[in-house]
């Protein structure tokens, strides 16, 4: 009986139903069950993984950026440290160019025993100033010849500016302002031409005693003698300035010029000399050169005995008081043309008045 009652029980419910009565659960049950666990096994695995390799990358990242930031601090460290190299070397070459020039000009330690051992330098000084106002009052009066040639006509000043004799456009300035402070020979005769061409290019017409005579010829000499005085003060300003230039110093003063360039170590024609010759301008230049221009000349007060010193204390004195009064003279002559521009400017204008005043007050009574 029992058995017919298993069999039945058996046939009537199906497997599934067995499989739901379990106490631990349904088959399905432990299969969806153990899904999930295996999900979120996988799950936990992975987001872990994940923060670890996020972690790694961000490190890893960092790193990279650190090592990038670095690494441009230093190319750009090294490119600023080469750009400072270049301009140390550049100031370097430039330094060593400058003292190669001075080297070559002055030598690298020449120190004379003593300072301005010259006694004939002050005797040449006062020659040199008769030989320039013997030059200055020859210059002045071939202008006047030049000026009052009452045979000249026009045609006779062009001719003489075209002539081929004439010094050319580049040779004015040349004659006016030489590179080395002193003119020689021909270019005094030179800045002579130029002068007269500059300031006196075409002269008045002189008229003759037959026509000074008359009211109008009268009137013409007159006037024509205060032009020429103006002029003439300018011109000789210029011969003045030709003057300085001009190659006026005995040759025992070139001979100690020479003397002191090479006690200071200087090599080659001292500055100032041209062809064996010396200007007053070119002797203040020399003094300066040896002084201010030459390095060595520190050494040589430092290393100089008490009577060397006070030499050199001397003639500088005596330079600057000597370019004190060429100053003064410049200054003198500045005042003068200054003047005379003035007056000319009020000749324009209150001169015309005075004649048109002239005129109708007192020329209409005659």
């Amino acid at each position: 009986m029992k058995k017919i009652v298993l069999v039945a029980c058996i046939l009537c419910f199906p497997a599934r139903a067995w499989a739901w009565g379990c106490d631990c659960g349904s088959i399905q049950t432990m299969i969806t069950t153990a899904h999930t666990q295996t999900v979120q096994a996988v799950n936990l695995n992975t987001t872990t993984e994940a923060q670890a390799i996020r972690s790694e990358i961000l490190l890893a990242a960092q790193n990279i950026i650190g090592t990038i930031k670095t690494e441009s601090a230093t190319i750009v460290q090294a490119i600023v440290n080469l750009k400072e190299s270049n301009v140390a070397t550049m100031k370097g070459v430039a330094a060593a160019r400058e003292a190669t020039r001075t080297e070559d000009t002055y030598g690298k330690a020449a120190q004379p025993s003593g300072l301005c051992g010259s006694t004939s330098l002050g005797a040449g000084v006062q020659l040199s100033a008769r030989a320039s106002g013997q030059v200055h009052r020859d210059m002045r009066t071939k202008q006047h010849e030049y000026t009052n040639d009452p045979e000249a006509r026009p045609v006779d000043r062009l001719e003489r500016l075209l002539d081929e004799e004439h010094p050319r456009e580049d040779e004015f300035t040349d004659a006016i302002f030489p590179l080395e402070d002193t003119l020689t020979d021909e270019q005094v005769g030179k800045a002579q031409e130029v002068i007269k061409s500059l300031a006196q290019p075409r002269p008045a017409p002189v008229v003759t005693d037959g026509q000074k005579e008359t009211p109008a010829g009268q009137t013409y000499a007159a006037s024509r003698k205060v032009h020429e005085g103006r002029v003439g003060l300018a011109m000789d300003s210029l011969t003045n300035h030709v003057t300085y230039h001009a190659p006026t110093l005995p040759d025992d003063v070139v001979a100690w010029a020479r003397q002191q360039w090479e006690d200071a170590g200087g090599s080659g024609e001292p500055v100032g000399i041209v062809k064996g010759k010396l200007s007053q301008a070119g002797l203040f230049k020399l003094l300066s050169q040896l002084r201010n221009g030459n390095p060595n000349w520190f050494n040589q007060i430092t290393s100089a005995n008490e009577a060397g010193l006070l030499r050199e204390q001397v003639l500088m004195q005596a330079t600057q008081l000597e370019l004190t009064r060429r100053n003064n003279e410049l200054l003198d002559r500045l005042m003068v043309l200054a003047a005379l521009d003035f007056l000319v400017r009020m000749e324009g204008t209150a001169g015309k008045e005075l004649d048109e005043l002239y005129v109708r007050m007192v020329g209409a009574q005659q």
